[in-house]
């Protein structure tokens, strides 16, 4: 089979457009996309995250994530506990004052997404679904492997 050239342009497009969507409708809450993804994962996860978690799930450098989390503990939305099976590891919760906000990044996010897929076919979604996430792996596959909050390799 011969690969589409313009295949990877597409979902890069796809990408930088609902990016750019999305942060439009954040902007009405206040929020960033980044403390946005942090509510989100935070709402999902009512046990808590770990601090390591919030990193790996935004897919940024350690520092960047404390930057974001600090903005959201500012803010009374999150804030840090220590985790219970690990002293040196911080556990990130949401406030009870950031939990109506958190939820509010959920319904924007559901139906973000029922807008988006209205109308395919559950074979569609189902196939592009698989497919994006081979590629996914592919480009993970890519990345040099990354340290952890305390300095050790992660594989």
């Amino acid at each position: 089979m011969t690969p589409n050239p313009n295949l990877l342009r597409i979902i890069g497009r796809v990408g930088r457009e609902l990016s750019t969507g999305f942060d439009a409708q954040l902007k009405g809450l206040g929020l960033t996309s980044a403390r946005a993804r942090v509510l989100l994962q935070l709402v999902r996860s009512p046990e808590g995250v770990s601090q390591a978690a919030v990193t790996e799930f935004l897919g940024v450098e350690h520092p960047t994530a404390v930057r974001i989390l600090d903005g959201l503990e500012s803010l009374g939305h999150i804030r840090r506990e220590p985790a219970p099976h690990d002293r040196r590891a911080k556990l990130i919760m949401l406030t009870d004052a950031g939990r109506p906000l958190a939820e509010q990044v959920g319904v924007l996010t559901d139906g973000l997404n029922a807008q988006l897929l209205d109308g395919l076919s559950a074979d569609d979604v189902a196939t592009t679904n698989r497919i994006l996430t081979i590629l996914l792996e592919r480009i993970e596959a890519l990345k040099p492997p990354v340290s952890d909050e305390l300095g050790e390799r992660v594989s």
